[in-house]
C-alpha cells in the first residue's frame, strides 16, 4: 500500500466536481438576474423619487426580508470561517458575547433606533451634522469610506481562501470573478437587489451550516462525541471571571466588550442602519432587530459547534500541525471535503454558502458607502 505524503492528502480532498461548479455558478447567476430585475424590469420610482427607492427600498421593505439582509450583512465569509477556527483553537470562551449581544438590542431599541427613524436619514452621518457641523459629519464620512475600503477585500479573500481549499484554484482568479458580479447587481438593482439577494445568501448560510453538522455529527458517532472530546479536551468551560487584560477572552471582554462593538457596527454603522430605515415603521424596524438577534445567535451557535466538530474530527491528527490545512480559515472546508466530498454537488453548496456570506457583506459595504459619498460629498 502506497504512504501518501500531506500534498498528496490536500490533492486527494480536492474533489470540487461538475455538480459542484454547477452549484456555485447557480448562486452567482441567481445574483445578477436579481439585479437585473429590481434594476430594469421592476425598475419605478415610489415614495420620495428614484433615489430614496435605490438606496432605502422607498422606505417601504418588508420585515423578514430586510431581517435576513441584516443578518447576511452582518455574518461574513470572516464569520464563517473563523468563529470555527476560534473555538476550534481556543475553546468556547467567546460565545459568552452572546450576553453583550443581548444587551445591544435593548439598548438599540430604546435609545438609537427611535432618533434615527424618527430623523428619517439616509446617511447616518447626516445626524452628526444636526448634533454637531458639517465638519464632523464629513470626518465620520471620511473614516467610514475609508475603513470600508480596507475592509471589502478582507471581505472577500477570507472566502476564496476556502475556494481554494476545495479546488486548487488560485484565489487571485476567483476573486474578481466574484468581484465583478457582485458590483454589477449592487449597481444595478440599488438596496432592493442587495435585500433580495441577502435572502437567498442567508438560506445558503443556514443550509451549507447545517448540512456539514448533521453529516459531520454522524459520521464522528454522534452528538454525544462530540461532547465529550470537547470537555475532555477543555474546550468547553464556563466564563471565565479574572480581571486580567492579558487574557485572550473573559466574561467583562465578551459582555462589555461586546456590547461596545456590536453598538457600534449594528446601532450606528450605515452598513445596517440604512435597513433599518427602509422599513415604513419604527415598530417593524423594532421586529427586524430582534428578528436579526435571533438570526444572528442561531448562524453563531451552529459556527461554534462546527468548530467543536472539527476538533471531535481531527483530534488525533491536527491539520494545522500536519500542514493539511495551510491556513486557519481553511479548516472548516478541510472538514467539508473530508465529509461531504464523495457526494456530488455538496461542497458547492458549502462554499456557495461561504461566497454568500462575502457577497452580501461586499454589497453591503458598495451599497452603503454609494449613500454616503452621495448624501454627505456631493449633494449640497
Amino acid at each position: 500500500m502506497a504512504i501518501l505524503n500531506v500534498d498528496d492528502v490536500k490533492i486527494s480532498l480536492q474533489k470540487f466536481g461538475l455538480y459542484d461548479y454547477v452549484v456555485f455558478v447557480l448562486m452567482l447567476i441567481s445574483c445578477a438576474m436579481i439585479g437585473v430585475y429590481f434594476g430594469f424590469i421592476k425598475k419605478k420610482a415610489k415614495k420620495g423619487g428614484a433615489e430614496a427607492d435605490y438606496l432605502v427600498g422607498g422606505r417601504q421593505m418588508r420585515v423578514i426580508p430586510v431581517s435576513l439582509s441584516l443578518i447576511a450583512s452582518f455574518i461574513s465569509g470572516i464569520s464563517l470561517l473563523g468563529t470555527p477556527t476560534e473555538i476550534y483553537v481556543y475553546g468556547v470562551q467567546y460565545m459568552y458575547i452572546v450576553g453583550g449581544v443581548v444587551s445591544m438590542g435593548f439598548i438599540m431599541m430604546y435609545i438609537y433606533l427611535p432618533v434615527f427613524h424618527n430623523l428619517q436619514l439616509t446617511s447616518t452621518y447626516q445626524y452628526l451634522q444636526t448634533r454637531f457641523d458639517k465638519r464632523i459629519r464629513l470626518f465620520g464620512s471620511v473614516l467610514f469610506t475609508f475603513a470600508t475600503m480596507a475592509w471589502l477585500p478582507i471581505v472577500i479573500y477570507v472566502p476564496a481562501l476556502a475556494f481554494n481549499q476545495v479546488t486548487g484554484v488560485n484565489v487571485h482568479l476567483i476573486t474578481p470573478l466574484v468581484c465583478v458580479i457582485c458590483i454589477f447587481y449592487t449597481c444595478v438593482g440599488g438596496l432592493k437587489a442587495v435585500v433580495w439577494t441577502d435572502v437567498i445568501q442567508t438560506v445558503l448560510m443556514f443550509g451549507a451550516m447545517l448540512l456539514i453538522i448533521v453529516k459531520g455529527t454522524y459520521d464522528v458517532g454522534g452528538f454525544s462525541v462530540v461532547m465529550d472530546r470537547a470537555v475532555s479536551s477543555g474546550r468547553i468551560e464556563g466564563p471565565d471571571m479574572r480581571f486580567d487584560m492579558t487574557t485572550r477572552h473573559s466574561i467583562y471582554s465578551c459582555v462589555i466588550g461586546g456590547v461596545v462593538y456590536w453598538l457600534k457596527t449594528n446601532a450606528v454603522s450605515q452598513n445596517m442602519i440604512q435597513r433599518y430605515l427602509s422599513l415604513p415603521t419604527l415598530q417593524d424596524a423594532k421586529r427586524a432587530l430582534w428578528t436579526f438577534i435571533a438570526g444572528t445567535l442561531i448562524l453563531l451557535a451552529l459556527c461554534c459547534y462546527s468548530g467543536l466538530l472539527i476538533y471531535a474530527k481531527y483530534h488525533d491528527c491536527d491539520p494545522l500541525t500536519t500542514k493539511l490545512a495551510k491556513a486557519k480559515d481553511q479548516l472548516l472546508p478541510l472538514l467539508v471535503m473530508d465529509t461531504l466530498g464523495d457526494y456530488p454537488g455538496l461542497p458547492g453548496l458549502f462554499v456557495a454558502g461561504v461566497f454568500s456570506a462575502a457577497l452580501s457583506s461586499l454589497s453591503t459595504g458598495l451599497n452603503s458607502m454609494s449613500a454616503v459619498v452621495l448624501e454627505d460629498f456631493f449633494k449640497p
